[in-house]
């Protein structure tokens, strides 16, 4: 220990006598710890830390699908959750959740809220205690029992300011008092982030269809259905009994599940369900910052090498007063211990500040990014990495070379196994550059591919078009004729505004990345063969002026008018790809088509151009637009004006609540910010790959700068001679940039096959782009020579200035 003390105290001396090593080597492996640490932080909190559930890994979620019908998640019915629960013998509970938005009152104003519809032992089965109150009992259940509510964490914390008096407050919902019961802890909801949670007795479409359910087995087709495993089985088991229960459940109700529909059910564990959006980018990313910090490491090593090239002398005057190799060794590692623990607690640190933003991106993939968090686990992984990176870069140096007694103290420490040290520091300097290349075209690959991204027509105007959300508040409209009055004065009032050009309203909203409604459709006189489904559609609604409002081109036909309501014969409109699908070499205005299996028939009217719904990068799906007239609701008011959409939004509001002031309207957004954060995940990977390329780009390139300097310096006396002869500067410039770029050029030959090979581990986040793209690959092989070029330049032209005379009377 004594020892050791003594070799930290030089240490320290030896750094602070040389401070641009020690700076440089703690930045270095600074930057590259702290990549490492803060993309673990996210794969501990996502990937790897239990679920904050009690027993966690015995949750599954289960799976309805019918493949030949296109249907790859088939929601449950009230009735296949009853019979489920007492058929299975592998599940202790098996509870039911769907979602709804319901309009909260008895707040400053009407409150849109999203609301999870649960089985009273839901929060019992998934092991959840509320962090206040109280959990849902069996009674709350029960038809016309109290309405009560328990919030979510967020929603306590945003509505009430984490107030736990908000316990026993009363909420107007759907013409009930809500009590508020209890308030869950900050934990990762599924299958999406709710605000408040209500028994199925409270939700007034589930008691709707609990009366229908023996009449049809379907009805209420909306639930997600959670289990938790006995005891003694295991997921596998699950899994079988209940693919033979639904077996038999497709042999005894052929009506619900056709033959040819191939219906299944499975069972995933809910830490997978949880994590599957997010483990793919999470194990790019964690690659990418793993190469990162070999990068550092190598570049570390190379200035660690160059130092103990100038310590030979230091080194063999220790050996030869009694040092052992062990020992020398021991300093060597006490120093890069040091170091690389410095640049462990500042990659602690970046990562610190960059975790929030981190903590964002991956809330896109996945709900729990709340358990993100720099721990102890993190603080241990960043410590062993700290750790063995100040092994690595200890030992690699000592073995470069054999010391020599004699011909260090006899030169001074420059000739000692200089040639097998170059070669070494070469060889890093070409893996370095070989892990640039592989960053760099990924990068890349990203950038190219949302380039693409940006340039795709989305089918409607991306300019001066405001939108905002209008939730149903469904204890008021409950018909067609209360929801077409509704629409018709505030399209009205709309209008009026100052600088308002258009109004409509639709349902959905452009890019909000939810996928569609869809229904069964079929063409009149157009039988559909035995053992086939109908083909699915995506279904939606819109007022007359919606089309022209939103600029979506009318291909053929017309849209809809004023005149298309009530009991008006029903029409609609549908989109080019729906019209080339069907009627490729026909006219589709006139033809009449079904959505309810032939009960009632819409005659087309019009053909509008496609529209990209759901993502930029989604492929347009057949659609069919239904006037609001004649449907029900439509979810998003769309404005547009010559000024800034926002100015009108208070106006907006006002003109909601004069027509209802129980009415809630939030969400106000324009178009350009719909689509600006419809590639947020996109654009952040892209963002991160970058960092990391530029990083490791600017590292090689010092390397390959410090590995020509250096050689350049040992080389002195030769190149004095060459110029003494008669070479001219031109020469001597050519003769080392061409050293640099045969360490480049080995590199890149490397680095080149790698990223062909790892391309295919990107292909599933690029768009329009090929992994092997010859553009990308063109672009960083230029990139990568003119950095090497440009490194070796200011070496190349010191040696070039070198003075011949000079240089021979100096050895």
């Amino acid at each position: 220990m004594e020892s050791l003390l003594g070799d930290v105290r030089y240490a320290l001396r030896s750094l602070l006598k040389s401070p641009g090593f020690a700076l440089a080597t703690v930045l270095t492996l600074g930057l590259g710890i702290g990549a490492n640490t803060a993309i673990f932080s996210l794969i501990h909190g996502v990937l790897l830390e239990p679920l904050p559930y009690r027993a966690g890994e015995r949750l599954v979620v289960l799976q309805q699908s019918a493949p030949k019908a296109e249907v790859e998640n088939l929601a449950f019915s009230i009735k296949e959750v009853y019979d489920y629960r007492d058929s299975n013998q592998t599940l202790l509970g098996l509870v039911e959740h769907h979602s709804m938005t319901f309009t909260l009152l008895g707040r400053d104003e009407p409150e849109r809220v999203s609301t999870g519809v649960v089985s009273a032992e839901f929060f019992d089965v998934l092991g959840i205690t509320p962090l206040h109150g109280r959990a849902f009992r069996p009674e709350d259940d029960d038809l016309g029992a109290d309405a009560v509510l328990i919030l979510s964490n967020g929603y306590w914390q945003r509505g009430f300011g984490g107030d736990s008096g908000v316990i026993g407050r009363t909420l107007e919902m759907n013409d009930k008092t809500h009590t508020v019961v209890g308030v869950l802890p900050p934990i990762p909801q599924f299958p999406q982030e709710h605000d408040v949670y209500m028994p199925t007795s409270a939700c007034p479409f589930r008691a709707q269809g609990e009366l229908r359910m023996n009449e049809n087995r379907s009805s209420f087709r909306a639930m997600t259905v959670f289990g938790r495993i006995r005891d003694g089985v295991d997921l596998e088991a699950v899994r079988a009994d209940f693919d033979t229960i639904g077996q038999r459940f497709a042999r005894d109700y052929p009506e619900t599940y056709p033959e040819e529909s191939r219906y299944a059910i499975s069972a995933t564990s809910l830490q997978d369900a949880l994590t599957e959006g997010a483990r793919p980018t999470l194990l790019i990313l964690l690659g990418t910052s793993a190469l990162v910090l070999l990068i550092a490491c190598a570049n570390v090593t190379n200035l660690a090498v160059a130092r103990l090239m100038r310590r030979d002398r230091e080194m063999a005057l220790r050996a030869s007063l009694g040092a052992g190799r062990r020992r020398i060794l021991q300093q060597t590692l006490v120093e890069s211990g040091i170091l690389s623990l410095a640049g462990g607690a500042l990659g602690m640190l970046l990562a610190f500040q960059g975790l929030d933003v981190l903590t964002a991106f991956i809330s896109r993939f996945t709900t729990r990014s709340v358990g993100v968090a720099i721990d102890g686990s993190v603080l241990a992984f960043t410590f062993a990495v700290a750790l063995a990176t100040g092994v690595v870069v200890g030992l690699l140096p000592a073995f470069t070379s054999k010391l020599s007694l004699a011909s260090s103290l006899r030169d001074g420490g420059h000739t000692t196994g200089e040639r097998g040290r170059l070669r070494a520091r070469s060889a890093l300097i070409a893996a370095q550059v070989a892990i640039a290349v592989v960053l760099l075209v990924g990068a890349g690959l990203m950038i190219r591919s949302l380039h693409r991204l940006q340039q795709v027509n989305p089918g409607f105007r991306t300019e001066k078009i405001l939108m905002a959300r209008l939730s149903p508040n469904w204890s008021r409209y409950q018909n067609l004729e209360d929801a077409t009055r509704f629409f018709d004065a505030l399209l009205a009032r709309a209008r009026a505004i100052p600088g308002v050009e258009s109004a409509a309203a639709a349902s959905g909203r452009p890019l909000d990345g939810q996928p569609p409604f869809t229904n069964g459709f079929r063409i009149e006189n157009i039988p559909i063969e035995e053992g086939e489904l109908a083909p699915q559609v995506a279904t939606r609604v819109a007022t007359p002026d919606y089309f022209s409002t939103m600029g979506i081109p009318l291909q053929s036909g017309r849209t809809f008018t004023e005149l298309d309501r009530g009991r008006a014969p029903a029409v609609g409109v549908i989109n080019r790809s729906l019209a080339n699908q069907f009627w490729s070499e026909g006219d589709p205005v006139g033809q009449r088509v079904s959505l309810d299996d032939g009960q009632n028939w819409i005659t087309l009217v019009g053909v509008v151009g496609d529209v990209r719904e759901q993502t930029l990068d989604s492929v347009p799906v057949g659609a069919i637009y239904l006037p609001q007239a004649q449907s029900f609701w439509a979810g998003t008011l769309v404005l547009r004006t010559p000024f800034d959409p926002m100015g009108v939004a208070r106006q907006v509001k006002e003109a909601v609540h004069a027509i209802d002031p129980e009415q809630p309207v939030d969400r106000f957004e324009t178009i350009e910010e719909s689509r600006y954060a419809s590639m947020a995940s996109p654009r952040l990977t892209t963002l991160l790959l970058g960092i990391f390329a530029a990083l490791a780009l600017v590292i090689a390139a010092t390397g390959v700068s410090g590995v020509i300097a250096y050689a350049v310096s040992q080389r002195t006396q030769e190149i004095g001679v060459r110029m003494a002869l008669g070479a001219r500067r031109a020469q001597v410039l050519a003769m080392v940039l061409k050293q640099g770029l045969a360490i480049v050029a080995l590199g890149l030959a490397v680095g080149l096959a790698a990223a062909f090979a790892a391309g295919r581990f990107l292909s599933g986040f690029l768009f329009e782009t090929s992994p092997a793209d010859p553009l990308t690959f063109a672009a960083v092989l230029l990139v990568l020579v003119a950095a090497a070029l440009l490194a070796s330049f200011l070496p190349a032209r010191r040696a070039a200035s070198i003075n011949p005379t000079r240089a021979l009377r100096s050895e």
